[in-house]
């Protein structure tokens, strides 16, 4: 039926009705055009299709870090990313009004659009997210630590990275890169007993850029939050001293390290558990080989040296691990106990004939070994000994911080184990000292990540999740 006899307003009425449902665009109003991460906005939709159910959508990127042959970190990288923010019910005006929070994220612009139900964007408005800290403890004791959590940050290089001080003394830097813009940092609650000050600092050089809040071009670190924080450190709860590594997770051998066998066989060798730190004990299973013939079981560890431009490979360290000879099903079952060794995934080649039939590998996990003396006089000299320490460039680099200032860092591809001294100095009492993991390379230098403790690893890390290390000292009269 077509529309001659209608009368006029009927016709513009219709017409209107079809070029909305075609994909005419709307309107969108939003009730801020910037906003924080948790805040509530108003959307509303004006000439949009009457009655009719449509779909807000909220675009965005998703991040991640780039590294090459789990090793060589490239640096941030994003991508496009959609997601569905609401459903909103339009009048017989084609107007609704919809609250709703603004999700963790990125700082920058955002922009929200409705799709009709052919999908097509009908009406779009942008907000921009604006990066806030937040600091979960104003008072700990002595030895304790101070929670802050960054919102809205990255991803441009300028507000990607942002460096956290205590007493105008730069502890290390947080991003975040992998957390949708959210990151999470510890800071020690260091001495002595009364108050201090944690300030966010942000530059994509690394370091603290001076006029951040007076004279930056990109405006206040926190576009008008706090973005320094009164703390109180308290006596402390109890007798301090100790050391002690952060929560392991179960997690299993990266592949690409594992080299393949040299010889195609139906043989499987599997470990358990496939990670954990030197010491711990393990069983090595072999199925599929041949009967009642000798295995010699074969441990890897990496030598080369990225300075002197040795190239980095498993070296094999035939005297480790045992030879077992097979049943008569082809099976074995050894127990061995993990050695000391470098960090990141442990090569185990299972060799018939010297040439490897099967292979696997163990995810070594970072080990304070000694921390001699943890009481000492002020000046001595204290020996400290880590094991665990990975060779890639993304957890090679543990760095150390001394009553949260930065002192430097050791190498995981120097020996099997790492080994430092560090002169005992400050006044008597307690004093922390706090390993941490960074970037030893990255090949994209915008913004700068290399060599500065990474205090947002719980949450930002790449590739696997690094514990940090800790230890207290006494220093005595």
């Amino acid at each position: 039926m077509g529309d001659d006899g209608l009368s006029s307003d009927v016709k513009n009425r219709l017409s209107e009705r079809r070029e909305a449902n075609q994909g005419a665009s709307g309107t969108l109003i939003l009730s801020d055009e910037e906003a924080y991460v948790h805040d509530t906005i108003t959307i509303r939709g004006l000439n949009l299709p009457p009655d009719a159910e449509l779909d807000v959508f909220w675009r965005t990127v998703e991040g991640k870090w780039g590294v090459l042959q789990g090793n060589e970190v490239n640096g941030a990288q994003y991508r496009p990313r959609t997601i569905h923010a609401l459903t909103a019910q339009t009048d017989d005006q084609g107007k609704f009004s919809e609250e709703w929070t603004v999700p963790k994220d990125y700082g920058g612009e955002h922009t929200i659009e409705v799709r009709n139900g052919d999908d097509e964007a009908i009406a779009t408005a942008a907000v921009r997210i604006r990066p806030h800290f937040e600091i979960e403890e104003t008072e700990a004791p002595l030895g304790g630590f101070f929670t802050v959590t960054g919102y809205g940050i990255g991803p441009n290089v300028v507000e990607n990275n942002y460096q956290l001080t205590w007493d105008n003394g730069m502890v290390g830097f947080i991003t975040g890169v992998k957390n949708h813009g959210t990151a999470t940092a510890r800071i020690r609650a260091a001495g002595p007993v009364g108050s201090h000050q944690i300030q966010v600092w942000r530059n994509y050089r690394g370091v603290p850029f001076m006029q951040n809040n007076t004279q930056s071009p990109f405006g206040e670190v926190a576009a008008g939050r706090q973005y320094q924080f009164d703390v109180e450190v308290t006596e402390p709860d109890s007798e301090l001293g100790g050391y002690w590594v952060e929560e392991l997770f179960d997690e299993s051998p990266l592949q690409v390290h594992v080299p393949d066998p040299e010889v195609e066989h139906d043989a499987t060798i599997d470990i358990t558990p496939q990670s954990g730190q030197p010491g711990t004990d393990a069983v090595i299973t072999g199925t599929d080989f041949p009967a009642n013939t000798d295995v010699e079981l074969v441990w890897h560890s990496h030598s080369g040296h990225r300075v002197k431009d040795i190239p980095i490979r498993p070296e094999p360290l035939p005297e480790v691990l045992p030879t077992v000879t097979t049943d008569e099903d082809g099976r074995f079952q050894e127990e061995i106990t993990i050695p000391q060794d470098k960090g990141s995934t442990r090569p185990i080649a299972a060799k018939i004939d010297d040439r490897s039939v099967a292979t696997t590998g163990f995810m070594m996990q970072a080990d304070i070994l000694e921390v001699s003396p943890q009481t000492a006089e002020q000046g001595e000299t204290i020996e400290i000994e880590l094991g665990g320490i990975g060779w890639p460039t993304y957890e090679n680099a543990y760095y150390f911080v001394y009553d949260n200032k930065p002192i430097g860092y050791v190498c995981g591809l120097e020996a099997r184990t790492a080994k430092t001294e560090i002169t005992a100095s400050g006044q008597p009492g307690y004093h922390f000292i706090d390993v941490y993991p960074s970037f030893f390379d990255v090949k994209d230098d915008e913004p700068n990540f290399e060599l500065t403790p990474h205090l947002s690893y719980l949450d930002n890390h790449p590739i696997r999740p690094l514990p940090g290390l800790h230890m207290t000292i006494e220093i005595t009269e």
